[in-house]
């Protein structure tokens, strides 16, 4: 889908132009205690760090599709997502195995 010009030009622009106020939220998260430990809120810390690797990418004159593989990879990657990631994994094997 990224070949289409309105969808790759749409994204980049919500990606970009999010990037200052999602910088602003976590930092006044993060001195208000903010920890990602529930799904919501990891979830939240992800699309956040994603949103500022993608930038952070693109700023580096890195092409957009290669940005947002990047940005995914610095975001799996993140100590708090893998832990979480593999938490889950952890606890849907769980589930399945008594059921």
């Amino acid at each position: 889908m990224l070949g289409d010009e309105l969808v790759s030009a749409s994204l980049h622009e919500v990606l970009t132009v999010v990037r200052d106020p999602i910088d602003d939220l976590m930092t006044r998260l993060v001195k208000l205690g903010f920890q990602p430990i529930t799904q919501p809120s990891t979830l939240l810390f992800a699309i956040c760090m994603f949103t500022v690797r993608y930038s952070h990418h693109i700023n580096e004159g890195v092409e957009m599709e290669t940005s947002l593989e990047l940005a995914k990879a610095d975001v799996i990657s993140h100590p708090v997502i893998s832990s979480f990631l593999a938490r889950q994994a952890g606890e849907t094997i769980d589930r399945s195995v008594r059921n």
